[in-house]
């Protein structure tokens, strides 16, 4: 043989792709704890915002429940808006990540005829629905506070 003792390495297939699943499981793993703590600060900022308009409009809700407006429906009013900021939101962030995900499929496999695949279609809308929903469960405390304001406290208050 060859006095300079080169070695080899062999590996099987099942060995590299046991390493890459483990790999790519960390991976996964670690983005879904990053995406549950962006929910729950989203949240936090949605419920945060929704407090404060029902705190600014104290006065208003006050009028609307002297002349007869039913608990029900400012907590509708209230709901409806976190939908919208939901929506809006939600649609805003589609649009921000599959820019995103455009250019880094770019930058990384230098096309993007990869990009989409029939199957990962459906994470687009289920994540606008997981925000939508996540905006409404934050609304609904805000909307309720609202409702069960005292009219007569609400129109003392400035």
């Amino acid at each position: 043989m060859n006095k300079k003792e080169e070695t080899v390495n062999v590996q099987d297939s099942s060995r590299m792709l046991s390493s890459i699943t483990s790999t790519l499981s960390t991976m996964t793993t670690f983005v879904m704890a990053i995406a549950g703590i962006s929910l729950l600060v989203a949240a936090t900022s949605i419920f945060n915002v929704m407090m404060m308009s029902v705190t600014e409009r104290v006065r208003e809700i006050g009028i609307m429940r002297s002349i007869g407006t039913q608990k029900s429906e400012v907590m509708k009013m209230f709901i409806y808006e976190s939908v919208i900021l939901g929506v809006i939101g939600a649609t805003i962030g589609a649009i921000i990540s599959l820019a995103i995900g455009w250019i880094v499929v770019l930058a990384m496999v230098g096309s993007t005829d990869y990009f989409f695949t029939s199957a990962s279609l459906i994470y687009i809308p289920s994540a606008m629905l997981v925000g939508i929903v996540i905006c409404i469960a934050s609304g609904i405390y805000p909307a309720w506070r609202a409702a069960n304001l005292d009219p007569i406290e609400a129109l003392r208050a400035e």
